[in-house]
């Protein structure tokens, strides 16, 4: 399922994984409306999903990488390395890996915390 972000001025458009009861849930959800928060090279937005089911949940991530945050019922998206990265990219806790983006990731490194987030299939 191919989805497009739109944070403020920025666009990105992902391939996300339907196998996943994640991103099922995520794609019920749709359109989904929040705002950005930057924690190093990571985008994130609080969802209304409260979705607790572990499944392909990962403490190390990669560049591209969309993933769900469980704790912080969040969406995130990994463009370079986070606070608590060392070699490899570390999320703040392990989350559950749904997909990747597959254009625009370097636009990502303009987006600021508040900017609008609108998240819709593409």
């Amino acid at each position: 399922m191919k989805v497009k972000f739109t944070i403020g001025e920025v666009e990105c458009i992902a391939e996300l994984d339907e196998k996943l009861e994640t991103v099922l849930e995520i794609k019920k959800a749709l359109p989904i409306k929040s705002y950005a928060n930057r924690w190093g090279d990571e985008v994130y937005f609080e969802t209304s999903l409260d979705f607790e089911k572990e499944e392909n949940s990962k403490d190390v991530v990669e560049i591209g990488d969309v993933a769900f945050w469980i704790p912080g019922k969040a969406i995130c998206i990994f463009f370079g390395k986070t606070p608590i990265s060392d070699e490899k990219i570390r999320p703040a806790s392990a989350v559950n890996v749904i997909g990747r983006v597959v254009s625009g990731l370097e636009n990502l490194k303009k987006v600021k915390d508040g900017d609008q987030v609108f998240l819709n299939l593409l």
